[in-house]
C-alpha cells in the first residue's frame, strides 16, 4: 500500500545539494586555493631551479669522467644551438660537451666529437658563473684547466624570498651545490 509523504518529511528520499551549500563550498575552495597558489608557485620555481642545477652538474661530471676515461681534453661550453660554442657567460640557453682534439682552443671545430648536448633550461632566469666563463676544460687527469668557478642558478619569477642554487666546481673537477 502506498502512503503519501508526511508533511514533516516531504520528499525524504531525495539526494543532492542546495544552491547555498554549493556556493559556500565553491567559496571555500576559492579561498583555500588562493592561499595555496603562492606556495605552489614557489615550489615550482624551486623544482625548475633544482632541475637546471642537476642538468649542469650531470654534464660537468660526464665531462670529467670522459676526460679521465679517454685520456683526452674535454670542453663544456655554453651553446644556444647545440652545435657551436656561444660567446655568452649565461648558460641558461644550453651547453655542449665535446672532445677538444685539435688546437685546445675551447671552441668546437669540425671533426671533434660531441659527447652531450643540453638544451635551454625552462623556467630559469639566469645560469651564470662568477668569472664570466664561457667554456670549461677538463684535462685528461680530470682536473680543471682554469681553476674553480661557481655557477648561480636563478629561477624565473624570483622574488626577494626565492632562494638560488650555487653550483661550485672545484679545481679537481668535482661539484657541490648549496642553496642560498
Amino acid at each position: 500500500m502506498n502512503t503519501l509523504p508526511s508533511p514533516l518529511m516531504p520528499y525524504a528520499r531525495q539526494h543532492g545539494f542546495t544552491l547555498v551549500e554549493l556556493v559556500v563550498t565553491i567559496a571555500l575552495v576559492a579561498i583555500v586555493s588562493t592561499l595555496a597558489f603562492p606556495t605552489f608557485s614557489e615550489t615550482l620555481r624551486q623544482w625548475r631551479r633544482d632541475s637546471a642545477t642537476r642538468a649542469l652538474s650531470s654534464s660537468l661530471q660526464l665531462a670529467r669522467t670522459e676526460a679521465i676515461k679517454s685520456s683526452r681534453r674535454l670542453v663544456v661550453c655554453s651553446s644556444s644551438d647545440g652545435e657551436t660554442c656561444a660567446d655568452s657567460s649565461d648558460w641558461k640557453d644550453g651547453w655542449i660537451v665535446f672532445v677538444d682534439d685539435g688546437a685546445t682552443d675551447l671552441a668546437y671545430d669540425d671533426g671533434e666529437r660531441i659527447i652531450s648536448v643540453s638544451e635551454a633550461q625552462g623556467g630559469i632566469a639566469s645560469l651564470t658563473n662568477d668569472d664570466d666563463v664561457t667554456a670549461l676544460q677538463f684535462m685528461p687527469n680530470g682536473l680543471m684547466a682554469a681553476g674553480a668557478t661557481t655557477f648561480t642558478v636563478t629561477p624565473s619569477g624570483a622574488t626577494s624570498a626565492t632562494k638560488v642554487n650555487k653550483l661550485e666546481l672545484n679545481t679537481v673537477g668535482r661539484t657541490s651545490v648549496t642553496v642560498e
